[in-house]
């Protein structure tokens, strides 16, 4: 059997590989790739599998008409790219899920945000799974339904944290040992729905300073990197770094998403969100009530947060048992799909 993965954001490449791992330790597939030239997507996917990917299209910008466009020109060109395979999963990706249901190929989506618009795809697609911090409800309404509907406890970082082995030799290519991580807000995601939101990275970056961190600057547009600019004891890396050992080897993580928020809450590492949409995800919602993740648009509110916070020792148990679920389910579906056909 053969899965394609369609890889669209910076996030999607760890989560995506983690299914693919999951996958190989019961089946023996092949798999082929396509990305979409954004953020770091293709640098990361680049130093996971090599080469062995096709990059399609890019970031059509925060104008909605503008993204439409974008996303019908890329479905156009995937269309004629991406040849025989016979599942597709995918982040959500309206465009592996749409050339499936005309292929006539099964589809699965993963997906973790109930802000998005699942109903882009949620009518096209085969089998979706997402976390139970997203009530049925909203996901019903998004015409994701019961019968391709699945449910599980924990998280999505849950599934990739479970197997992530941290490398050893990572500190030593820092220029210090104690750092804070700081990843700016992403203002041009369509699913932020704050068009007044600004920045507050500026204000934050000088706070810690003055409180003494060093820090480790994660820029994703261009425009972030003016906000580093006089500012002591920061680095910025010449390359995309493997997120999950930044965030290991770190004393917190401050970040404007959710993903690196999450990602750290998962290994006990200190989590500040300083997301700015108008309303936070459930899943973000749900780590805030569990005390796994602090949020706050304070600047000086998040650096006293993180002055009396501490590291807690890393336990992956819990991300053990968020993926074993998923797995087991993700194999049913597919052995399920392989009887259907």
């Amino acid at each position: 059997m053969k899965v394609w993965f369609d890889i669209t954001n910076t996030p999607h490449v760890h989560f995506l590989l983690g299914i693919k791992e999951a996958l190989q330790e019961n089946n023996d597939f092949t798999y082929i790739y396509t990305t979409r030239d954004f953020s770091e997507t293709n640098s990361l996917l680049e130093q996971k599998i090599g080469n062995n990917f096709v990059s399609i299209g890019g970031h059509a910008g925060k104008n909605s008409l503008n993204k439409g466009v974008g996303l019908l020109r890329r479905f156009s060109k995937i269309s004629r790219t991406v040849g025989d395979y016979d599942i597709s999963i995918s982040n959500g990706s309206e465009n592996a899920i749409w050339l499936s249901f005309f292929k006539n190929k099964k589809s699965i989506a993963f997906g973790d945000n109930d802000t998005a618009r699942q109903w882009t795809y949620a009518p096209f697609v085969d089998f979706a799974f997402f976390p139970n911090a997203i009530s049925e409800c909203i996901l019903n309404k998004q015409w994701l339904k019961d019968k391709k509907l699945y449910r599980y406890n924990g998280f999505k970082e849950d599934i990739y944290i479970a197997n992530y082995r941290p490398d050893p030799d990572f500190s030593s290519k820092l220029p210090f040992e104690n750092y804070i991580i700081v990843r700016p807000e992403n203002l041009m995601a369509n699913y932020l729905r704050n068009s007044n939101a600004q920045s507050i990275v500026p204000m934050l970056l000088a706070g810690l300073t003055t409180a003494g961190f060093n820090i480790f600057y994660l820029p994703r547009y261009p425009q972030d990197y003016h906000y580093a600019k006089g500012i002591k004891n920061i680095y910025i890396p010449d390359e995309p770094v493997n997120g999950l050992d930044a965030c290991f080897y770190s004393q917190a993580v401050i970040t404007g998403a959710g993903t690196l928020a999450r990602e750290a809450a998962c290994m006990n590492v200190p989590a500040v969100s300083f997301y700015a949409g108008k309303r936070l995800l459930a899943v973000d919602r749900k780590m805030i009530k569990m005390r796994m993740v602090f949020h706050s648009r304070d600047p000086q509110q998040i650096v006293k947060e993180v002055l009396r916070s501490s590291k807690n020792q890393p336990d992956f148990s819990r991300s053990i048992t968020v993926k074993d679920e998923v797995s087991a389910k993700l194999v049913e579906v597919i052995n399920n799909f392989q009887l259907d056909g």
